[in-house]
């Protein structure tokens, strides 16, 4: 053994204590990538800005905007507001609005569990009560064009 050694290994163990890994990031992101189905044909959004700034904007608990956007539809781009608010310690409810404005089907995937909504003709859905966790959007609207007049929408995996 050569004193590089010895140093890499202080290095590493300097780290692991002053900046442990957090607990189960290494199932987390196992999950993520086991939900990322990429065999699938589908627009990926990304994130253009998460904020707390309108937390007080209805009722007084916590809550988070997260903005996506990308793509097009029919030439425009397109995007999605979630509202994100707190409803007890393990659970959130989520306000949602895409733009354009237009009936979607939305899914939501936390590990092996869904949910739907129906997005109105005003772009607007919402769920009651889910899980806090590593979650994705799936959004599918019906009358965009796309392979069988489909176009599927995707956010990237991101924690609620």
């Amino acid at each position: 053994m050569n004193e590089h050694d010895v140093s890499y290994r202080e290095l590493a163990e300097m780290w692991q204590a002053k900046d442990p890994m957090p607990p189960g990031l290494v199932e987390k992101v196992l999950v993520a990538l086991a939900t990322e189905d990429l065999d699938a044909e589908y627009e990926m959004l990304h994130v253009v800005e998460r904020t707390t700034e309108l937390s007080g904007a209805r009722g007084t608990g916590e809550a988070v905007t997260i903005s996506f956007a990308g793509g097009s539809v029919a030439g425009g781009s397109f995007s999605l507001l979630l509202r994100v608010s707190a409803v007890e310690k393990r659970s959130c409810r989520v306000d949602g609005w895409v733009t354009p404005a237009q009936p979607m089907k939305v899914t939501i995937a936390q590990k092996k569990k869904r949910w739907e909504a129906a997005a109105d003709t005003f772009g607007r859905f919402e769920f009651a009560r889910l899980p806090t966790g590593l979650t994705r959007f799936w959004l599918l609207a019906d009358h965009t064009s796309g392979k069988d007049g489909e176009h599927l929408f995707a956010t990237p995996t991101f924690e609620l």
